[in-house]
Parts: structure tokens; C-alpha cells; sequence
């Protein structure tokens, strides 16, 4: 199976080690010809994005694109910040983006954590009790679908990591708005209980390795197993078998009423 697209990688302007020119070198000595970069959103505490580093990083990626020999895509990696499915960039930062990327994340700054305490002080820690493990869910559910109605979502990020949410419900929107589920190098695990429910869908997946350090930009080892072990189709697969088409992000503004 051969790789040439990796659709998640982070840089220095959020968690990551390396700058875009880093992961743009490594990317094409290793044969790929697309990267997107995704860095963290402005509500991850102390290494999200902010206007400067986005600003220093949309420079960064025209110069590595003017070199023509790897297709770098800006993105952010947005949370969910509520039921309402309020994600954590500005709307003119999300406009500027050539991708949008959306996961839930619980490490977010203090007054996002004050605004919904169960949301995040709760999903990937454990519930007391089977009920609760449902109203989580179906809150879950709600703050993703209210998210993908309102905002121009490319790539449903490790879905179900620490987030449990409806899978069917997700992956009727998914198909719907044509959004990719994540094939993620670091997560891949979180897919096993419902690679079934999404293989017999008609949604697309997308590779993203995740990659926190230039070395790992196109590592794929696990998730190729993934896709070998459950029969994943390469021509469902952006990155392998087919190329992405991204959500124009031009004059985007939200919807405000909730689904």
C-alpha cells in the first residue's frame, strides 16, 4: 500500500517539535507529495494556537508550498466547547483555513473547563454508573452534531478518543456533508468497536499520523495493520487510494440556531 498523504500533523505553534519547513522536508524525502498541518485550537491550555502563530505559520506554509514539491494545507484541530457545538477558533482564523479538523480534547483552558465541567472533567476519566455513561453520550453526540451542522468540518478527528459519542448518528451527518473520519496513527484503537458500523456507510476515511515530532510525519505502522486486519477499501482512503476535497472556507459564517 503506498502513502503519499498525511492529514494531521502538529508544528512548534502548538505541541509539536518541529516548523512547517521541518515537516515539509521530511514529508518529501519520504515521497509524499500532501501534508496538512493541524495545530491545536485557542482553548488548549498554554499550547494552542493564537493569532501571531497563526499568522507566522500562514507565511511558513506559502513558502514551503512555493517550493511545489508537497501540497501543504493549513488546518486547526478544534474542540467542541459545548452543547451548542461552539468549536475553539475565531470564525475569521476558521475562514483563513485551507481544512478544518474537529476532536474533542479535555486539557482546555480554565474558562472552557468552568463553562462545562461534566463535559470535560468527565468524558475519558469514567463515569459512576451506566446511566450517566448514556447522558454523556447523547451530550456528546448533540455538541459534535450541532458542530458539523454549524461550522465547515473537513476531518472528524480519532473519533471516540476519551468522547464517546452515537457513531451512526456522526457517520449519517459525515456522509451527508461528505466530512472524512480519521485513520489516526496514535488513536487507531478508538475505531475498533465501530470500523463495522462505518465500513457498511458510505463515508471516507483520511490518514493522519498525528505526528507531535518530525520524525513521525508518515508514520503509519498501526494504522496500516488497521486497514489490512478490517479490509478497509484504499479507494475509500484520502491519502491512498483517492484525493481529498476540502470545504470552501470563504465567507463562512456559522450558523446560530442549534439542531
Amino acid at each position: 500500500m503506498e502513502i503519499w498523504g498525511d492529514y494531521h500533523i502538529h508544528t512548534c505553534a502548538s505541541d509539536g517539535q518541529g516548523h512547517v519547513a521541518d515537516n515539509f522536508a521530511c514529508a518529501s524525502a519520504r515521497g509524499f507529495t500532501e501534508i496538512a498541518v493541524a495545530d491545536h485550537g485557542f482553548g488548549a491550555i498554554l499550547l494552542g494556537q493564537t493569532r501571531k502563530k497563526f499568522d507566522a505559520q500562514t507565511a511558513d506554509v506559502l513558502k514551503a508550498n512555493a517550493m511545489k514539491s508537497v501540497k501543504v494545507y493549513q488546518s486547526i484541530e478544534c474542540t467542541p466547547l459545548n452543547e451548542n457545538g461552539d468549536l475553539d477558533a475565531p470564525d475569521d482564523v476558521i475562514e483563513r483555513c485551507d481544512v478544518l479538523h474537529m476532536g474533542f480534547h479535555r486539557l482546555m483552558k480554565p474558562h472552557a473547563i468552568r463553562r462545562n465541567p461534566t463535559y470535560f472533567l468527565v468524558n475519558g476519566w469514567g463515569t459512576s454508573s451506566a446511566r450517566d455513561e448514556e447522558e454523556l453520550v447523547e451530550f456528546n453526540t448533540r455538541a459534535y452534531l450541532n458542530a458539523l451542522e454549524r461550522y465547515p468540518v473537513d476531518i472528524i478527528c480519532h473519533l471516540n478518543h476519551r468522547a464517546k459519542v452515537d457513531v451512526k448518528r456522526i457517520i449519517k451527518v459525515a456522509e451527508e456533508k461528505g466530512i472524512y473520519i480519521e485513520l489516526n496513527e496514535k488513536h487507531i484503537e478508538t475505531l475498533e468497536g465501530c470500523i463495522d458500523i462505518l465500513l457498511q456507510s458510505d463515508v471516507r476515511f483520511i490518514m493522519g499520523s498525528d505526528a507531535h515530532r518530525t520524525d513521525k510525519v508518515g508514520s503509519f505502522a498501526r494504522v496500516k495493520d488497521f486497514i489490512a486486519r478490517h479490509g478497509v477499501p484504499e479507494n475509500r482512503i484520502c491519502g491512498v487510494g483517492i484525493s481529498p476535497v476540502f470545504h470552501s472556507k470563504k465567507g463562512f459564517a456559522p450558523k446560530r440556531e442549534d439542531i
